[in-house]
């Protein structure tokens, strides 16, 4: 026992840098072999001109099989490159661009090599004019007072109206901003909280980003 014991611990330090060491060499030679690996690139739309603004979804990534050694893989993958769309030209409307292996941002010469483009082949866009307008928003509140409180059912919305920034298309069809609801539990005196919009269209901007919505509440009448 004390000789398995000793074979075991003695020089335990030693021995562990001993195992670290092998495994680098077997990680290091492993990795120099030919391999295939499928890799995300992070599209990124540059340059579209500040009267403009998307509508809709807009892909997020496009996906290639690459071959290369496990070392170029993994770094590749790691640093994540970012396939750049440059919109410098665009006008309003549909606009569409047919991706292939040379837009991928690979290194140059002995880098990986593309085996075949996975998707989206194809880069499918919709561009319209980028206006502003001023809309009310539409506050929500779910009432459950406190014990000899009651809620008139007025609100006060301070400021009633934000200004939104977006796609002329979207804010055609917008006659509110709804707002998350401000629920009152519990509450016998008049409740000030910043409210957030509920949710908002693809490519829109309001400000303010929050805004003050004043519930008063009365004494229960006798």
């Amino acid at each position: 026992m004390n000789l398995i014991r000793g074979l075991l611990f003695d020089n335990l330090g030693l021995k562990l840098v001993a195992l670290l060491l092998a495994l680098l060499v077997y990680l290091n030679v492993y990795t120099d072999r030919p391999a295939t690996m499928v890799v995300s690139f992070p599209l990124q739309i540059t340059d579209l001109p500040d009267s403009m603004t998307l509508v809709g979804p807009a892909p997020s990534a496009v996906q290639a099989e690459l071959r290369g050694s496990g070392k170029q893989l993994i770094r590749l993958r790691l640093a994540e490159p970012v396939l750049r769309i440059s919109l410098a030209n665009a006008r309003p409307g549909r606009y569409e661009r047919a991706l292939g292996a040379g837009d991928l941002p690979l290194p140059p010469e002995s880098g990986p090599q593309v085996e075949r483009l996975i998707g989206p082949l194809m880069i499918e866009l919709q561009i319209d004019r980028k206006e502003t307008r001023r809309i009310p928003v539409a506050p929500r509140v779910e009432v459950e007072p406190g014990a000899g409180r009651e809620w008139s059912g007025r609100v006060q919305v301070e400021p009633a109206r934000v200004v939104v920034t977006g796609p002329a298309s979207v804010l055609a069809r917008l006659d509110s901003i709804r707002l998350e609801p401000v629920r009152i539990e519990g509450r016998r005196d008049t409740m000030r909280v910043e409210v957030s919009p509920a949710a908002l269209p693809e490519w829109t901007l309001v400000e303010p980003p929050t805004v003050m919505v004043i519930v008063p509440l009365r004494r229960t009448r006798p």
